[in-house]
């Protein structure tokens, strides 16, 4: 169980999570079939310009639990972007 804080993003089109924290806990990562373009919030493309790997993981807020995709990423200062719609 991990105890983090996240960027609740309501103009994200996805859940992410950055490659960094990954290693430092040990996650497992699933590797896709093709790469897909990620784009900033200011329409520029990542720095990492594609992700090719995703983690499903169990995120808990208060009593709301969810099993969620997210993609694998450059956060620059941050570990996760949780989409909100």
């Amino acid at each position: 169980m991990f105890c983090k804080q996240a960027l609740v993003d309501s103009g994200s089109s996805s859940s992410s999570i950055s490659q960094k924290f990954l290693k430092e806990n040990n996650i497992d990562i699933h590797k896709l079939l093709f790469p897909i373009t990620c784009y900033n919030a200011n329409g520029s493309t990542n720095r990492d310009r594609s992700f090719t790997k995703v983690v499903e993981m169990n995120i808990t807020i208060n009593n709301y639990q969810e099993l969620i995709q997210l993609s694998v990423i450059n956060l620059g200062n941050h570990n996760l972007f949780l989409e909100y719609n």
